[in-house]
Order: C-alpha cells, then sequence, then structure tokens
C-alpha cells in the first residue's frame, strides 16, 4: 500500500509539473522582460505562493515600480496571474488550473485588490482562448458562442467589484480591453478613456489597450489612430517626453507598416527610453526601427552596443535581418565621404 501510495503521488507530482513547466520555461528564456516577468508571478501564483504575490502587489502599488523595459511592474503582474492573449502557449487544463488558483488566492486573501481584479479579468483572457487567434471568419459559431459568453462573464465580474478594486490601474486596463472586445460606442471608450489616464497617468498598459480601439483592426483607421497617439502623448508629456509616443508606435507598428512615421519624434522617444532603460530589448529594437527608417548612422551607434550578440525576437526571429542591416548601414558609410555620395 505504502508503495502505492508513493507511486500515485508520484504521478500527481508528474502531472503538476507537466501542467506548469513546460509554459513558464518557454517563457523564462524569452528575451522580452514583461514575458519574463509575468512567467515570474505565474510561477507563484501556480506554485501557491499567494504571500509572495500580495507582497509583490503591494509594492507595485506603493512603488509604482517597473521592469526591466520601463513598463509597469503592476502590469506584469496581471499579465502572469489573470492570463494573456498569447496564443498556442496554453492549454484547456492551464486554464482551469489558473482559474482555480485565482479562486484560491482570493479566498485567501480577501482584501485583496489585486487578487479580485485579476480573478475578474480571468473570463476576459480566457474568452479569447476559446475564440483562438484565427481570422474572425476560420472561428466557429460555437466558439464565437462561447467567447462572447466569457466576454459578458467578464463584465459582470469587472462590474461587480467593489469600488476600491474599480480604481484600480488593472481594472481600468480589464475594461478597456473589453470594450474593445464588445464593441462598445466610441463615446463610452472615450469617457472610459479620459476616466483611466486622469486617475493613473502612468499607467502604460491604458495606452497600449486604448490605442488598440482605435487602430484600423479593430474600431478605427490610422488617422484616428494618429490623433489618439498624439493626444496621448501631450497629456503626458511634462513627464514622458516622447517616450509613450514611441512605446504606441512601436506597439501599433504594423498599423504604420504603410504610413509614413515622424521617425525623429519616435527617435527622441528611444534615445531616452535607452538611456533610462538599457535592456538589450529596447537597444535591439531601436535597432530595428532605425534600420527600417534608413537612419544608418543610428543604425551603426547601436551596433556597437549589440555586437555579435542580437535579440532574434526583436528582429522577427530572424537575425539574419540585424546582420544585413548592419552591414548594409556599413556599405552606406563606405559610399559616403565627408557627407557627400562617392560618384559610380
Amino acid at each position: 500500500m505504502e508503495v502505492r501510495r508513493i507511486r500515485m503521488d508520484l504521478r500527481i507530482a508528474a502531472l503538476f509539473t507537466s501542467l506548469i513547466l513546460p509554459v513558464s520555461v518557454a517563457l523564462a528564456q524569452s528575451p522580452r522582460p514583461m514575458q519574463r516577468a509575468a512567467d515570474e508571478y505565474e510561477t507563484l501564483l501556480m506554485g501557491r505562493s499567494y504571500g509572495d504575490l500580495e507582497k509583490a502587489s503591494l509594492d507595485a502599488h506603493s512603488s509604482l515600480s517597473v521592469i526591466g523595459d520601463g513598463q509597469p511592474r503592476l502590469a506584469a503582474i496581471y499579465t502572469g496571474t489573470a492570463g494573456c492573449v498569447c496564443g498556442g502557449q496554453q492549454t484547456e487544463q492551464r486554464w482551469n488550473l489558473r482559474g482555480e488558483r485565482l479562486r484560491e488566492w482570493s479566498e485567501n486573501y480577501p482584501k485583496s485588490v489585486t487578487a479580485k481584479v485579476a480573478l475578474a479579468t480571468y473570463p476576459l483572457r480566457y474568452a479569447w482562448f476559446v475564440r483562438g487567434g484565427g481570422y474572425a471568419n476560420t472561428v466557429s459559431p460555437e466558439a464565437w458562442k462561447q467567447f462572447y459568453k466569457y466576454l459578458d462573464d467578464a463584465l459582470d465580474a469587472l462590474s461587480g467589484l467593489e469600488p476600491g478594486a474599480k480604481n484600480d490601474p488593472g481594472w481600468f486596463d480589464a475594461m478597456l480591453e473589453l470594450a474593445t472586445s464588445q464593441q462598445w460606442p466610441r463615446h463610452q471608450v472615450e469617457a472610459l478613456y479620459e476616466r483611466a489616464q486622469r486617475q493613473h497617468p502612468d499607467y502604460l498598459p491604458i495606452y497600449f489597450t486604448a490605442a488598440g480601439y482605435y487602430a484600423p483592426r479593430w474600431h478605427g483607421s490610422i488617422a484616428d489612430l494618429q490623433r489618439f497617439i498624439d493626444r496621448a502623448t501631450e497629456a503626458t508629456r511634462p513627464k514622458l517626453g516622447e517616450t509613450l509616443y514611441t512605446r504606441l508606435m512601436w506597439s501599433e507598428s504594423r498599423s504604420f507598416e504603410k504610413t509614413p512615421i515622424d521617425w525623429q519624434r519616435m527617435k527622441a522617444g528611444f534615445e531616452r527610453i535607452v538611456k533610462d532603460y538599457p535592456d538589450p530589448w529596447n537597444i535591439n529594437n531601436y535597432a530595428r526601427f532605425a534600420c527600417r527608417n534608413v537612419d544608418w548612422a543610428t543604425v551603426l551607434a547601436l551596433a556597437e552596443r549589440i555586437g555579435d550578440k542580437p535579440v532574434a525576437m526583436a528582429w522577427n526571429g530572424d537575425i539574419r535581418q540585424y546582420y544585413s542591416c548592419t552591414q548594409t548601414a556599413r556599405n552606406m558609410k563606405a559610399q559616403t565621404t565627408e557627407g557627400v555620395p562617392r560618384q559610380r
């Protein structure tokens, strides 16, 4: 009997490990600071380290601390606990386990605002898992039905929270995400965004999520998106300068693939970002955008910092892009003497 019990315990432990480790290990290797930090908090959640989660949450709220790339630590906590829209990296079993852990966290810490907001956000993130990441015409009728059901569940959960939780920056971000997913009228989204920006001007996810609403792929146009980015940048300029412009143009770069951008503004923002947060992720992305905007002098300057250790993910998963870009920059420099192109 004892041997049988030990074998059963080992099987349970193996199952638990299979649910937790594959995604955690993969994310731990990610060069993206947000993904690495989110994995840290996901591991705490799945391992039932609720006390550590509470300590981290309280610190993130009180100190407004940031992770390596300059984004709020609180955003990483919510991404790691409530879940993310991260395609095939998650499984049904893992989502179910996440829900159980979130409920347990909230029950063990009934006064925890972070636990309550994360639990209320969970069905919103799960809805996207159920829907799948394909184009709308590839989603089955049953998946659409489940998608909208879980969105309604999220609305009920988020709307039903106490006033203190409904003032949390994570609550506003989740509500803006829900508003986009449920296709709320623009005037309602505007009112929600204005409240969020006024109460939590330093919480970057609010701007990222609101920008998505105005993007062409959702409920706006290039002109709508550009106006929103300019407005958000002006509102935060006293503290952030052009950095929010850069971060929003970066996060929405696919919307501007065929549209000229103000590279000098974006470059100014990147300069401050890599000065304040010199994470390789930021430096490599700066170099990629400099290459895209044929700023060869900046490419060469950044290549000196990157050397032979480019971050592949920042170069669309292909480091050959980095080497091709830097070689082109060197060729252009060689063709120029005292600022005048050589005659061929």
